[in-house]
């Protein structure tokens, strides 16, 4: 029996009642009916397709397009096409970026998110307090260290500037040891502790280094005298200091002879003088024993002798007679305190005399330091000897500056400063001592000569 769809009874088991009936379809199943007021059922037996298509949507249009279309401008999704190529729109080869490169860029517009705790300032609050502090005190006018070495750089001067020419006439100098050195405006408001581990400060040296050794100049002039043509008064006064020189040395030299010179016949030794230095001291020892003997008996005597102990009465009247004169003592001094105000003006030209003394005897003393310091100190087991002086004769004068021939010589006037500056010791030549005596031996064709 056919049925009235084309189809036979036995292929359906019963007729749907609705049009949408699913009645008598064979593989499909009787839907399931569930209690949606149950929390666990929500989202196992809930149709969210429509929803998650629309979030799909939303992420996609927000990775391609950097946000919703809806929201967008129609300038930045639509362009009008003229058939006309942009200019410059391509790129030159070595211009365009790499293929790797391209593959490895981010094709999403979506901004990554940002990292929150990346931008948060640990001790926010503490480092707020102190900016607050700080504008307070440069309202004050006080300002930190890290302004005070920002307005020092700010106001040095350009350390690029180009440097002027050394042959330049009008170039402005400088001392390199004074405080307003322009090589040291770059370390001004620096720190002592920044500049010392930046090896930019300058050595600190001792203060003995400053102070010189000696108030002699480096360069003494020479008197006049020395000149090529000098005064007849200038050249007569250096022959004389010339000439008490040798005076000097002539009479050390008659002392050492004088001393060992030997004697003449008649100050020579006779037998007489011999006999009466050899009998010197003899009668004075045998007088000594007898006066020892005399004085040995006085101590004997006097050691036999007691003294007497002094009784009650007597000690009583000692000490009364203590006590009186110390009472008239004190009297004494008393009368010489009241008396003393009445001698008010001797006093003090007393005290004006020996102010004035103490002042004579500073000024003395400080002339006598400054001829000290004038001075070469002791410096080695040497003294200092002045060099010579270099003096010509007035015969030996020359006639022009050409003819003039050099005296001295620099090197040594050069080291006798040295030694006179106490800068080093005074010293002398070493002496050579031959430890080998010398043989001497006659050549074979010398002695064929000589003979």
């Amino acid at each position: 029996m056919a049925a009235p769809g084309g189809g036979s009874v036995a292929q359906s088991d019963f007729l749907g009642f609705g049009p949408g009936a699913k009645a008598g379809e064979k593989g499909l199943r009787k839907r399931k009916r569930v209690n949606k007021n149950k929390k666990k059922n929500w989202l196992r037996h809930s149709d969210v397709k429509d929803v998650e298509e629309f979030l799909d949507d939303v992420r996609f249009q927000q990775r391609t397009a950097g946000g919703l279309l809806q929201d967008k401008a129609d300038e930045s999704l639509f362009f009008v096409d003229t058939g006309k190529p942009e200019k410059g729109a391509k790129l030159k080869k070595k211009d365009a970026p790499l293929h790797i490169d391209l593959i490895l860029q981010s094709d999403s517009k979506v901004l990554p998110p940002k990292d929150i705790s990346s931008h948060q300032v640990p001790n926010g609050r503490k480092l707020k307090r102190k900016q607050e502090l700080q504008a307070k005190l440069e309202k004050r006018g006080i300002l930190s260290r890290s302004e005070k070495l920002l307005q020092a750089r700010l106001n040095k001067r350009d350390s690029k500037a180009k440097a002027e020419a050394s042959n330049n006439s009008g170039r402005s100098f400088y001392d390199i040891w004074g405080n307003d050195n322009p090589l040291d405006f770059e370390h001004q408001g620096k720190d002592s502790w920044y500049l010392e581990q930046t090896k930019k400060s300058r050595v600190k040296h001792p203060d003995r280094l400053r102070v010189k050794p000696s108030e002699v100049p480096a360069i003494e002039l020479v008197s006049s005298g020395s000149s090529y043509n000098p005064s007849f008064q200038s050249h007569q006064m250096l022959l004389l200091q010339a000439h008490e020189v040798e005076l000097k040395k002539l009479k050390e030299e008659e002392k050492i002879e004088k001393q060992l010179k030997f004697p003449t016949a008649a100050d020579a030794p006779t037998e007489e003088s011999r006999f009466q230095e050899l009998c010197e001291g003899l009668v004075e020892e045998s007088e000594v024993p007898a006066a020892a003997e005399e004085r040995s008996e006085e101590q004997g005597t006097g050691s036999c002798l007691q003294r007497e102990r002094k009784t009650e009465r007597q000690r009583k009247k000692e000490k009364e007679a203590k006590i009186l004169r110390a009472k008239l003592h004190a009297d004494k001094i008393k009368k010489q305190r009241i008396q003393s105000l009445f001698q008010l003006r001797s006093i003090q030209a007393a005290l004006a005399k020996r102010e004035g003394e103490m002042a004579r005897r500073k000024a003395l003393k400080a002339e006598k330091r400054k001829k000290e310091a004038l001075q070469p100190r002791r410096l080695g087991r040497l003294k200092y000897k002045d060099p010579e002086i270099d003096v010509l004769l007035s015969d030996e004068l020359p006639e022009s500056l050409r003819k003039l021939k050099p005296e001295g010589n620099i090197a040594t006037d050069r080291f006798k400063s040295f030694q006179k500056r106490n800068i080093i010791e005074p010293r002398e030549r070493a002496k050579f001592q031959r430890k080998l005596k010398v043989k001497y031996v006659e050549k074979r064709a010398f002695r064929e000569i000589t003979l």
